[in-house]
């Protein structure tokens, strides 16, 4: 009998490896796809949670899976530090997902020019020094034919499913501190209402905006995607 739940436990080490280890092929095979098939992905991980796997496999749907990038492209938006999960998810290309989420960092230079498009002047976009989520955006405007320094603070959130907003908070006119009504030359219209439209993909929405200090992290939901060519979107 001593023999037999030896014979047992070492058979049941054995089983739970093969597991592990037909998991970390999967997870391995799935990051590989999202590099060459993605535009600009890099650094990609992907683990498979949830035991036993290889009941998982058979049945052709992960419970678990989460990972990470260290850049993609996504909406035509490049995004670094990105991390996501996805449930139901398929184990074969195009790795079709019922549900997923991801975050990542939008560089403060696709919303530079965003803003520069919509205020029609260079801008520099950053995180406000001493003011945790909010933005500081400056640049040059004619005034009365003048060119005069304009400052002002804003705080990003989420005005649809696919796009961000700014709200200007503050607005500092060659250091006099102003209302957007009270701006002169038509200044005020041009910020009162600034937006990040992304170019999101069918079934994938924005869902939050956070200020960080090297861009906006953006948190995105999705339902019934393929990640394979949610990630080569561009």
């Amino acid at each position: 009998m001593v023999r037999a739940l030896v014979a047992l436990l070492v058979l049941a080490v054995l089983l739970v490896g093969a597991d592990r280890v037909a998991a970390w092929f999967a997870g391995d095979a799935a990051a590989e796809a999202l590099e060459t098939g993605g535009e600009g992905v890099s650094g990609a991980d992907v683990d498979v949670h949830g035991f036993p796997f290889l009941t998982q496999l058979a049945a052709g749907s992960l419970d678990d899976v989460t990972g990470t990038m260290a850049a993609g492209t996504f909406g035509g938006y490049e995004l670094s530090d990105v991390r996501f999960a996805a449930s139901g998810l398929e184990p074969r290309p195009p790795f079709h997902a019922a549900t997923a989420q991801a975050d990542g960092v939008l560089a403060y230079e696709s919303v530079r020019r965003a803003v520069a498009d919509q205020v029609g002047a260079d801008v520099d976009v950053s995180a406000a020094d001493g003011d945790a989520g909010v933005l500081a955006v400056a640049f040059p405007a004619t005034v009365l034919g003048a060119t005069v320094d304009v400052g002002a603070t804003v705080v990003p959130g989420v005005a649809d499913g696919t796009t961000v907003s700014l709200e200007v908070e503050s607005v500092v006119v060659a250091g006099a501190r102003l209302s957007l009504d009270d701006l002169p030359g038509g200044l005020g219209d041009r910020l009162r209402q600034v937006d990040v439209p992304l170019d999101l993909p069918e079934g994938v929405a924005l869902r939050s905006v956070a200020v960080e200090p090297d861009g906006l992290r953006v948190g995105l939901a999705a339902q019934d995607v393929d990640l394979e060519s949610l990630a080569a979107e561009g």
